[in-house]
């Protein structure tokens, strides 16, 4: 959107930034429209964590922004942040930073770590307001146009959708994840498989990259990266809420007041407090064993491998990974499940796999196994859940349906696999598991095609 000089204000003895649009953009009128909008969205903003606004000047027939100069790096530079602490402190600013913006009316629609910088104070100032858009300000972009940048959209910028501000969130979501760990939630090596694992894939936990982070940091990541924005955070000071209250629980720790000796107790008290414990280790292991063996007690973690394709026509294999893919998004939208993504599982396609093995390897507590045989207009799939704790089976059942009833087969399994975990579901959950995103049977079955194509990433299947 830019060129950026270095320049130094000699009324006000200071050094600035100054932007300029290209100069083979200056004769086109909507990009200097939007190049004006930027400095009118930023220059409403007063915030110590987002880059000032100066002034806006003419030269010859060029314009430009005079900013606040930040003497420091991208955020992307610094990634993965290695001080816990520190890592924690950036997110609560960008977080503020956006708050700001948010509650003027102003979506940023580009944050990533190339456009927050660090600067030598440690502070963050978010940068580049030139996708940003005003309520009631001129729409410059175009409705099936997608804007920013690929690795850090939400699924609705890439389906051409209107970007909100949480549209914002998922963005904030996808930076937080590359700050602590290093690399994307969502990972392709060219345009259409990003774009897939966009819109299909799960995260992974942050646990299984760094061990340091707090487990309670995961679900409020999680929730930023929800496909559906009606499933995200909706405003983003719930989700800066939430990371103070991990910030305060993470830092946490006992400390020895100054000036006061700790007193040693006595040997009665000992003698009490290993009795105290002992009865603590008693009991627990009681009501572990209650735990464990239990039988109202739920599996919350779940692998789906790849469905096996047992017909011999390989043109049918879209459907054993399509419907291995549809139970993954369906299951993945249940609170109190956490589910291996695509990108995870589907290192076992086509080897014999053990599921206690898979499963302790994936770190999940049950495994679920299906076939996919198609003859005709007629569907059979059989399916088997595995408590990997026990190597037990939790499920076995087989389904025969036609073809066309391929949608209602699909919930039916997720529902059966949800009471088999014993998962007490909401209202809402179930209308997310019963939920169709289409009726057309054909349809769905291109859908399907289209997105088995897309994992070969080869120019035939692409095309295709």
């Amino acid at each position: 959107m830019g060129v950026v000089y270095l320049a130094h204000d000699i009324k006000l003895d200071r050094e600035v930034a100054l932007k300029f649009l290209p100069h083979h953009l200056t004769a086109n009128e909507v990009e200097r429209a939007r190049f004006l909008q930027e400095a009118k969205a930023a220059s409403a903003l007063n915030h110590p964590n987002v880059c000032t606004i100066y002034d806006i000047k003419e030269a010859g027939d060029q314009q430009f922004i005079v900013m606040e100069y930040v003497n420091g790096t991208t955020l992307k530079e610094r990634v993965p942040v290695r001080n816990l602490q520190e890592a924690l402190t950036y997110a609560l600013q960008i977080g503020d930073a956006l708050h700001e913006a948010h509650d003027r009316g102003i979506v940023h629609r580009d944050i990533k770590s190339e456009n927050i910088m660090v600067n030598s104070k440690n502070q963050v100032k978010v940068m580049d307001f030139g996708l940003a858009k005003l309520k009631g300000s001129l729409k410059l972009t175009k409705t099936s146009s997608t804007v920013g940048t690929l690795a850090y959209m939400a699924p609705e910028q890439i389906q051409g959708g209107e970007a909100d501000a949480r549209s914002d969130i998922f963005s904030f979501g996808v930076v937080f994840f590359e700050m602590f760990t290093g690399h994307m939630p969502f990972r392709g090596d060219h345009e259409a498989a990003m774009m897939y694992s966009i819109l299909n894939d799960e995260p992974e936990q942050l646990q299984n990259s760094r061990e340091d982070v707090p487990a309670a940091l995961d679900p409020i990541i999680r929730r930023a990266l929800e496909k559906d924005p009606a499933d995200r955070y909706q405003h983003i000071d719930d989700m800066v809420s939430d990371l103070r209250r991990s910030t305060k629980h993470s830092t946490t720790t006992s400390r020895v007041v100054p000036g006061v000796t700790p007193v040693r107790p006595n040997k009665r008290f000992r003698g009490f407090v290993i009795a105290a414990a002992a009865c603590a280790v008693l009991v627990g292991g009681y009501f572990g064993y209650l735990s464990f063996f239990g039988r109202h007690q739920a599996i919350d973690s779940i692998a789906v491998l790849p469905f096996v394709n047992v017909g011999a026509d390989v043109d049918t294999e879209y459907l054993s990974d399509g419907i291995t893919e549809s139970l993954i998004n369906t299951l993945s939208q249940l609170s109190n499940l956490t589910v291996m993504s695509r990108s995870s599982v589907f290192h076992y396609k086509g080897k014999e796999v053990d599921p206690a093995t898979a499963g302790r390897e994936l770190g999940v507590r049950a495994v679920l196994l299906g076939r996919v045989m198609q003859r005709g207009d007629n569907l059979q799939i059989s399916t088997e859940l595995v408590d990997v704790s026990n190597n037990s089976h939790l499920l076995g059942e087989q389904y025969t349906r036609k073809m066309a009833d391929i949608l209602n087969l699909q919930e039916d399994i997720a529902k059966q696999i949800s009471s088999n975990l014993r998962l007490r579901l909401s209202g809402e959950e179930m209308r997310r598991i019963a939920k169709h995103y289409t009726e057309n049977t054909d349809a769905y079955q291109l859908y399907l095609k289209g997105n088995f194509l897309i994992q070969k990433a080869t120019p035939e299947a692409l095309a295709k």
